[in-house]
C-alpha cells in the first residue's frame, strides 16, 4: 500500500492531502491510523508500548468512519503485505538485576536509622564490631591531662582519712605515712617532680634534669626475677633459673620498663605506646639495652608466675624471651619506694646509668613533654663521662 503510506505519513506530519484515485475514505484511514501507530511505536520506549498495545489494537478494530466490509478488505489486503504483530509475545525484564560482590555494596546512614530493618540489628552489630578488648580499645586514646579528674573522689578522701586516723593511733606502719607524690617523698623536695592529679593516666612524677647521683635510689641489688623463656631440654634449663638483675645493669644504659598486667599496664598497652615512642632514638645510643619486667603485688601472683611466663611468652618475639622478666619474690617497700610500684594501674618507665642507679623515672603513659625529656637526658647519660665515685 504506498499510497496508504504517503498519505498516512502527511496526515502524520499535519499535511492535508487528497486521497488517491481508487481508494475508499474509510480505508486510507485505517491504513493512515496503522502507520502513524508504528511509526509512534519506534520512538516510543518498551514500557509505554507494552501498556498502549490493547489500547491500540482496539483502534485499529474500529477506525472511524470505515464499515466492517472496508475493514475486513483493509485486513485481509494489510496481512499480504506484512506479518502481523503477535500480541502475546514475552516482554523483557524491565528490572535491572542488583550486581554482586563487592560492586554491590552500598554506603548508607548510621544503622540504627536504617528504617528497612537494618535499626533492630545496631545493637548486636556495635558489640561484634570488632574482637579487641574495650579496655585494649580505651588504651587507644589520648592519656587524659591535669585537668580531668576520672576518679572516684569520694572512696579516695574516705582512704585517706582512714590512714590519717591510723597512723594518728601510732598503730599503722611507717610506710603509710609515706605519700609518693608529695614534694618531699623523693629527693628531699630538692628536685622538682611533675605533679600529679587524681585519675591522671598521663606521664606524672618525673624530673627535668638527670638526677645526681648522690641522691639517686640504687637498684635493689636482691632482686631476683625469672626469664619468660622456658623449655623441657634438660641443657637449657639452666637458663630457666632466676637471674639478678642488678648485675645485668653494669656498664650500660638501661631502658627498664616495669608493668603489672593492668589494661594500661601491659606489653602492648603502655609499655607499647613507650617503646614506640622511645624506642629507636634509645637503641641508637652506645652500650644501650631495654629490659621489661612484670611486677604485681599479691600471693596469687607469685604463686601462678608459671602460667604468666606462659602468657608473656607468647606475646614476644624470641629475641625477646632473655631480656623479658617476671617477678615472683616477696612484696617489699623499698622496691616500691625505689622502683616507683605505687601505682599498678599505670607503667614505669626507669633510666638506669652503668652502676645501676635510677637517674630518670617517669609513672604512667607517654606524654610529649615527658618522651622529649627522656631523649634530651638519654643521650646525656650515654655520653656521661664514667667514674665511680
Amino acid at each position: 500500500w504506498p499510497s496508504a503510506r504517503v498519505a498516512g505519513s502527511r496526515i502524520a506530519t499535519g499535511v492535508a492531502t487528497p486521497w488517491p484515485s481508487g481508494m475508499m475514505p474509510g480505508v486510507a484511514a485505517a491504513a493512515a491510523a496503522r502507520f502513524c501507530l508504528a511509526t509512534r511505536r519506534l520512538a516510543t520506549p518498551l514500557p509505554a508500548q507494552v501498556g498502549r498495545r490493547w489500547r491500540s489494537s482496539e483502534a485499529l478494530s474500529h477506525p472511524v468512519g470505515a464499515s466492517s466490509a472496508e475493514l475486513a478488505s483493509a485486513e485481509s489486503q494489510g496481512s499480504s503485505q506484512s506479518p502481523a504483530v503477535s500480541s502475546d509475545a514475552p516482554v523483557p525484564d524491565l528490572v535491572k538485576p542488583e550486581p554482586k560482590g563487592v560492586a554491590g555494596l552500598q554506603y548508607r546512614g548510621p544503622l540504627d536509622e536504617d528504617m528497612t530493618g537494618g535499626a533492630r540489628h545496631a545493637v548486636a552489630v556495635s558489640a561484634l564490631w570488632s574482637n579487641i578488648p574495650q579496655h585494649i580499645r580505651a588504651s587507644f586514646q589520648a592519656p587524659s591531662t591535669l585537668d580531668s579528674d576520672q576518679s572516684n573522689t569520694l572512696l579516695g578522701g574516705l582512704t585517706s582519712r582512714v590512714k590519717a586516723l591510723a597512723l594518728s593511733t601510732g598503730l599503722a606502719p611507717a610506710r603509710w605515712a609515706w605519700t609518693p607524690t608529695s614534694p618531699a617523698a623523693y629527693y628531699g623536695g630538692h628536685i622538682a617532680l611533675a605533679p600529679h592529679k587524681k585519675g591522671q593516666t598521663a606521664a606524672y612524677n618525673y624530673p627535668s634534669i638527670l638526677v645526681p647521683r648522690d641522691l639517686a635510689h640504687r637498684f635493689p641489688t636482691d632482686l631476683y626475677a625469672d626469664p619468660v623463656f622456658q623449655t623441657s631440654d634438660p641443657e637449657h634449663r639452666a637458663r630457666m633459673h632466676p637471674v639478678n638483675l642488678y648485675s645485668r645493669l653494669q656498664d650500660k644504659t638501661t631502658l627498664f620498663l616495669i608493668f603489672s598486667g593492668q589494661p594500661l599496664s601491659g606489653l602492648w598497652t603502655g609499655l607499647r605506646q613507650w617503646i614506640s615512642e622511645i624506642g629507636e632514638d634509645f637503641n641508637a645510643l652506645p652500650r644501650s639495652q631495654v629490659l621489661r619486667m612484670h611486677c604485681e603485688e599479691g600471693w596469687l601472683n607469685r604463686r601462678t608466675h608459671q602460667l604468666t611466663k606462659f602468657q608473656l611468652r607468647r606475646q614476644v618475639e624470641e629475641a625477646e624471651l632473655f631480656t623479658t622478666f617476671v617477678y615472683r619474690g616477696r612484696w617489699r617497700w623499698q622496691y616500691v619506694r625505689d622502683l616507683h610500684l605505687y601505682d599498678k594501674q599505670l607503667p614505669v618507665v626507669l633510666l638506669l646509668d652503668g652502676l645501676g642507679y635510677v637517674r630518670w623515672h617517669a609513672v604512667g603513659m607517654p606524654s610529649e613533654e615527658a618522651t622529649a625529656l627522656f631523649r634530651q637526658l638519654a643521650r646525656r647519660l650515654a655520653h656521661e663521662k664514667r667514674n665511680y665515685i
